[in-house]
């Protein structure tokens, strides 16, 4: 299935008709000042051109490819929806597999390897299942709770892109903090050490569960046996090991009975429903965002929900959520739903909503990762919202930098703990 979705891809980079819409939604171009080889139509170019043998896989070539959040704004912005987020993966597997990565890229790509097959891709598998601990959740229902070990283990995410920020291109102290968190008695350290940060990210996993115990969802959950949904594989174009991580995890998910998963994180989300599909034979797995539980619950039976004060919120639909798993209404069903809030449509939305600055590029190139957040954030709060409000770990994590360096007043608050508050208050 890889290889005919590659033909595929090659065949359709020939209707490219070089118009340049593509330039013009695609947010790393605009954060790295308009260079046109680490935009869509440079990309495009060097892709064709690697794939003919005219260049050869280098470091400086997978640098134009890196910086990419494989975010398809510009799928959704071509005439001939040609994805040059899929040319940015396919490449990476090619320099990857010629061995031409720098020795840093070459660090991250092994232990994400190592990292992913063991359950959580920063090495905190340990304590991924921890915020579940005083939760009574069934463990004999074919619907599964996702927690994904991207919100149970965020913080430490965060951690390593403050320390990018507070001390540079630190590669060293990078994955040495990465490697520290693998070791037993050292993780359960780093996570009281991070209990702050942990509990931001944890608390909508805690209220996505009273959610769905409030409309009296049956579902599981896996705990510590959770595996990664090895989204960051495909991201970074380690194709092969994506391949065969993702068979694993689908057995796993038929010996457990899994006929259904509810996800928080639409990375998982739509890593589950837009790349599974090609890599395992037989998929058949449903896949929904709990937002769209929440608001089919609001549409069939109606919810009383209500802020416990008013509100102006900007809603960010994240890349993953609005364009790979196509969830773009029902975040605004629910939110509108809510007494008390007034909902802010921000420039760039729905299916043509921006990359915040994650995609992998918030761990490689941090200055440009930091300017796209800025430029989101800046058009996110051009009403002069009271919350920003999204629901993905790294469109959270990416946002509150933009808000940090922008100095703004405005909050960011999960949707899922938006919604939580206000029917704490019905």
């Amino acid at each position: 299935m890889k290889d005919k979705n590659f033909n595929t891809l090659i065949k359709k980079l020939q209707f490219c008709e070089h118009c340049g819409f593509c330039r013009s939604v695609c947010p790393f171009l605009e954060a790295s000042n308009m260079e046109e080889s680490v935009g869509p139509r440079g990309r495009k170019t060097l892709f064709l051109s690697l794939f003919e043998n005219k260049v050869q896989p280098t470091p400086r070539l997978a640098q134009k490819f890196y910086m990419c959040g494989v975010c398809r704004a510009c799928a959704v912005k071509c005439p001939q929806g040609i994805d040059i987020s899929e040319v940015s993966v396919h490449a990476r597997h090619k320099i990857i597999k010629a061995s031409a990565l720098n020795p840093f890229m070459k660090k991250v790509a092994d232990s994400l390897v190592k990292e992913v097959k063991n359950g959580d891709i920063f090495g905190a598998a340990a304590t991924k299942a921890k915020w579940a601990e005083n939760i009574n959740m069934s463990n004999n229902s074919d619907t599964v709770f996702f927690a994904s070990c991207m919100d149970t283990s965020m913080a430490y995410g965060e951690l390593l892109v403050d320390v990018l920020e507070k001390f540079g291109w630190a590669e060293n102290t990078l994955m040495s903090l990465s490697g520290l968190a693998q070791k037993p008695g050292i993780n359960m350290l780093f996570d009281k050490f991070l209990a702050r940060k942990s509990d931001f990210y944890r608390k909508s996993l805690v209220n996505t569960v009273k959610l769905l115990n409030k409309l009296n969802v049956r579902f599981s959950y896996l705990g510590s046996e959770e595996p990664c949904c090895g989204a960051a594989l495909h991201t970074y174009g380690l194709l092969d090991e994506f391949a065969e991580h993702a068979k694993n995890v689908y057995k796993i998910f038929k010996e457990k009975g899994v006929r259904r998963l509810i996800v928080h994180n639409p990375i998982c989300g739509g890593v589950f429903k837009a790349e599974y599909p090609s890599y395992v034979d037989g998929w058949d797995i449903e896949v929904k965002h709990v937002i769209e539980v929440v608001a089919e619950a609001i549409e069939n039976n109606g919810i009383n929900l209500r802020l416990p004060e008013p509100a102006k919120v900007v809603f960010h639909d994240p890349c993953y959520l609005a364009r790979f798993m196509d969830v773009v209404n029902e975040p605004r069903v629910v939110l509108k739903a809510i007494e008390n809030l007034e909902l802010i449509e921000p420039p760039n939305s729905k299916r043509e909503t921006k990359c915040c600055g994650g995609g992998g590029v918030e761990l490689i190139y941090r200055d440009v990762a930091t300017r796209a957040a800025v430029n989101r954030v800046s058009e996110l709060n051009a009403g002069n919202p009271d919350i920003i409000s999204s629901c993905c770990p790294v469109c959270a994590l990416m946002i509150k930098k933009g808000i940090k360096n922008l100095k703004l007043n405005v909050k960011y608050i999960d949707i899922v703990d938006l919604v939580t508050d206000s029917l704490s208050m019905t």
